[in-house]
C-alpha cells in the first residue's frame, strides 16, 4: 500500500508558532538590537517584503538574532555561486494566488489583500527562504552593518516627526494615557519625556495611528462590535500592533510600548486558536494601514511645500 504524506497547512504552521512564542509570555518581534538596512525584510533583490511576510521575517530574525535584512531561497543562492550552509532551517513566507475557473491563477504577496471576486477563487502558497547569514559566498554587500540606534535616547528625532506631522491626524500632547477615540476622531498621547525612549514614543505613535485609520472615511475596518476585552477589540489591537511592528522596521523603532501586555497575550492566543488565517488577515490589514498613513503623510508634505513656496 502506498504510503501517503499530510499536506504541508502554512497557514496552521505559522499560526502555530505565533502561538507557541506568544504562550511564553513574550513578543519576541520586540528585539533590542538594530537590524541593517533600517530592518525591513528584504528579498535578494533589494525588494522589501510586505503585509504578514515583513512581520514574519522580522520576528525569525528577532529570535535567530540575525542582523541583515536579505533573504532568498536555495535556488536564488545557487544561480548566485553560494551555498547554504548545512543543517540550516528554512523559514516559510507565502502569498495568495487567484486561480479562475479555467485554473488561470495569478499571485501576490500574502498581506495585499484577501477575499475573492467573480468565477475566482483565492488560495495560499508558500515556499522557503534562508537569512544571508545561513549562507556561505555571497558578495559582501549582503552584509551590511548595522547602524546605531538613532532611537536610543528621549530625544525627537527630526524625520520621524516630520512624517507623523504630516499625516494630517489630530494628536493631543498630555496626560498618562496613549488611545485613540473614535468618536472625537483624536489620538492622545503622554509626552515624549514620559517614555523611556523615542523609541517607545513613536512605536505608540505607529499603534494608535494604526487605530486612527479604521475611521469608515478611512479605511473602513471593522472587526465587529468592539468593547474592552472582547474578541473585536482583540483583533483590532493585533492589527495595531503589526502595524507598528511594520511602521518600526521602516524607521528603525523597535515596537515595544504595550504595558499590560499579558492580558493582550491571553486575548490575541484565543483569536488565533479559533481562526488559522487571521494572522494573515491582520497582516493585510496592518500593511493597509501602513501604506495609508504613508501615502497621507506624503500628501501632507507636499502641500506643506507648495504652502512654504507661495
Amino acid at each position: 500500500m502506498a504510503r501517503t504524506t499530510e499536506k504541508f497547512d502554512a497557514a496552521q504552521a505559522i499560526t502555530d508558532e505565533i502561538i507557541a512564542l506568544l504562550e511564553k509570555g513574550t513578543m519576541p518581534w520586540r528585539r533590542p538590537w538594530k537590524i541593517a538596512g533600517g530592518g525591513v525584510p528584504l528579498r535578494h533583490n533589494g525588494e522589501s517584503y510586505r503585509g504578514i511576510n515583513a512581520f514574519l521575517l522580522g520576528l525569525r530574525a528577532a529570535v535567530t538574532g540575525y542582523s541583515s535584512p536579505y533573504w532568498m531561497t536555495f535556488k536564488q543562492a545557487k544561480a548566485l555561486d553560494a551555498c547554504v550552509k548545512k543543517g540550516s532551517k528554512s523559514s516559510v513566507v507565502v502569498y495568495y494566488g487567484t486561480a479562475g475557473k479555467k485554473g488561470d491563477s495569478t499571485g501576490e504577496e500574502a498581506g495585499g489583500g484577501d477575499g475573492a471576486s467573480g468565477g475566482t477563487y483565492r488560495f495560499l502558497k508558500n515556499y522557503r527562504v534562508f537569512n544571508v547569514e545561513q549562507i556561505e559566498g555571497l558578495d559582501a554587500s549582503y552584509y551590511p552593518k548595522p547602524e546605531g540606534d538613532p532611537a536610543a535616547g528621549p530625544e525627537p528625532i527630526p524625520e520621524i516627526e516630520a512624517f507623523f506631522k504630516t499625516i494630517g491626524s489630530e494628536v493631543v500632547i498630555g496626560g498618562d494615557r496613549a488611545c485613540y477615540i473614535p468618536s472625537l476622531d483624536r489620538i492622545h498621547m503622554p509626552e515624549l519625556a514620559r517614555f523611556r525612549s523615542a523609541s517607545a514614543m513613536y512605536a505608540t505613535l505607529a499603534h494608535e495611528h494604526a487605530h486612527w485609520t479604521k475611521a469608515s472615511h478611512r479605511l473602513n475596518r471593522s472587526y465587529g462590535v468592539s468593547s474592552f476585552g472582547n474578541e473585536a477589540y482583540a483583533k483590532e489591537e493585533l492589527q495595531a500592533e503589526l502595524a507598528a511592528v511594520l511602521m518600526g522596521q521602516r524607521f528603525g523603532f523597535t515596537s515595544d510600548h504595550i504595558e499590560n501586555h499579558a492580558a493582550y497575550l491571553g486575548s490575541w492566543l484565543k483569536v488565533l486558536r479559533g481562526d488559522k488565517r487571521f494572522l494573515f488577515k491582520a497582516g493585510a490589514d496592518a500593511q493597509r494601514a501602513v501604506d495609508y498613513l504613508v501615502d497621507a503623510s506624503a500628501k501632507g508634505a507636499a502641500v506643506q511645500a507648495e504652502a512654504i513656496a507661495a
